[in-house]
């Protein structure tokens, strides 16, 4: 840019140099011809002098005036790349807080260790399953025909573990476990006959009946 208006400014002086011995020129020969204005050929090359001056310090303005701008442009540049760089790590500031808050607070082992039994199914009550005889009272859509199989391999686990007081073996778990499985899938290719909260809730049962058999009897 500073080569640019340095260029302009020295045509600019050349021109008005030039313009100012043409100038000189012409006032010679008004006066040997009578014409033109007044004055000798002194005063005419004072007066080109003067133009050519007047043109340099014109195109010192300009170099100057350039100059300035130069400096105002790349001092606005390097302010916005200043800016440009703030707003960035910012963003990444405010990034980097979301995405904590959306984490949310870590948790102690305590804490999952309570938050994991909290989501456990709750233990069968004494109506529910009676502790002395092992005779569960099922939900009604579960004393459907169509699982009495099932239930009677159920029934007879808890029977059996009543009268043990609650004593299992390995062996009795996992086929109770395998049993309470089926009962589920059963009810699961049923679903679409049962009323949701009906289907939640026997569904549920099963699951409470699973967690029970593994452990010692209130």
């Amino acid at each position: 840019m500073r080569r640019s208006v340095l260029i302009v400014g020295l045509a600019v002086v050349i021109g008005l140099t030039m313009g100012s011995e043409a100038f000189a020129r012409r006032y010679s020969r008004g006066r040997r011809g009578g014409g033109g204005f007044g004055g000798t050929a002194a005063s005419a090359a004072l007066i080109g002098t003067a133009a050519v001056l007047r043109a340099q310090g014109m195109a010192n303005l300009q170099n100057s005036q350039a100059a300035i701008n130069w400096e105002k442009a790349k001092t606005m540049e390097i302010e916005n790349r200043l800016r440009w760089t703030e707003t960035y790590f910012k963003m990444r500031q405010v990034n980097h807080a979301m995405q904590l808050a959306e984490r949310g607070p870590t948790i102690t082992a305590e804490q999952a260790i309570k938050l994991a039994h909290d989501a456990l199914p709750s233990r069968l009550s004494g109506v529910e399953l009676d502790p002395v005889t092992g005779r569960i009272a099922y939900p009604t859509v579960l004393q459907d025909p169509r699982y009495d199989t099932l239930r009677v391999d159920v029934d007879a686990f808890f029977r059996r573990r009543a009268e043990a007081h609650g004593s299992v073996d390995f062996n009795d778990l996992q086929e109770i476990e395998t049993i309470l499985d089926l009962l589920h899938g059963e009810l699961r290719s049923n679903a679409t006959g049962y009323a949701a909260g009906e289907y939640g809730h026997a569904a549920t049962f099963i699951e409470r009946l699973k967690r029970e058999a593994t452990l010692p009897m209130q």
